[in-house]
């Protein structure tokens, strides 16, 4: 499989080192990028650069659209000016396919940026689930991840706002944790290693055991400290300010289609 990407900021460069990662080989990866210090990162993954007038001439199954929402449907344009048989595959957030000019050449995708480590999500929708393309898409994403395929376009904002958005989230969260711990561990030299064990730990302990009520259990004991501090969080509507965080990101997902 042979794919350019056009445009290369933070979800391309994750799809591009996950990609690396599960072996394709960098020779069947391009971009077309005009940012110097960006080219200068790529070329040095041994990535051709290529410049968007010569994209008729390449051979490629896939042509990666990942700028921004503002740039993106003249990108497309672009695109299918100078080459008209592309198939496009985009991972713009927010804009719906018929926004674009040939909707039926572009399937639709939301990664997120664990891609990177061969651990991403991906949603993935086009108007015909059974092209040659579509399938191409799903193969590409199963090389760095797990794919969700969506029957309604519009489940795009929601799975935005939960998986593309909602890794942020709990970084913050887990961020706020660091500061803590930093006010008793700062004179550890060891305390960042502390920390990254804590956080691998939360994962192995999901893997082991995925019910989260479960984990809970082994943690909390009555009158305990582990129940003091999740008295807490429910007094203060834990649940309600991470539901709100969606709901926010689910409709600027929404205004960005609607700005388009």
């Amino acid at each position: 499989m042979n794919v350019c990407f056009l445009g290369c900021g933070n979800i391309a460069q994750a799809m591009i080192d996950g990609l690396i990662r599960s072996g394709v080989s960098s020779s069947s990866i391009a971009c077309i990028e005009r940012n110097e210090i960006k080219v200068k990162l790529l070329k040095e993954k041994n990535l051709k650069v290529i410049e968007l007038d010569n994209l008729a001439t390449e051979n490629f199954d896939l042509v990666i659209l990942a700028v921004k929402p503002k740039d993106a449907l003249t990108a497309e344009k672009d695109i299918f000016k100078v080459a008209p048989s592309s198939k496009v595959l985009t991972v713009v957030a927010g804009i719906e396919l018929n926004k674009y000019s040939n909707p039926n050449s572009i399937i639709r995708s939301m990664p997120n940026t664990s891609t990177a480590f061969g651990k991403g999500i991906t949603a993935l929708y086009a108007i015909d689930h059974s092209s040659k393309e579509f399938n191409l898409a799903n193969d590409l994403f199963q090389k760095v991840g797990h794919v969700f395929i969506l029957n309604n376009e519009e489940d795009m904002h929601a799975f935005t706002s939960i998986i593309g958005s909602g890794q942020a989230y709990l970084f913050e969260a887990l961020r706020i944790y660091l500061m803590e711990l930093e006010k008793i561990a700062s004179d550890n030299s060891d305390f960042k290693q502390i920390f990254k064990n804590f956080v691998t730990g939360l994962g192995d302990a999901f893997s082991n055991e995925p019910d989260f009520e479960t984990l809970i259990n082994k943690i909390k004991s009555p009158g305990g400290t582990t129940q003091a501090g999740l008295e807490s969080l429910e007094k203060n509507d834990l649940e309600s300010i991470f539901k709100e965080a969606f709901r926010a990101a689910k409709n600027r997902s929404i205004e960005i289609s609607n700005e388009q």
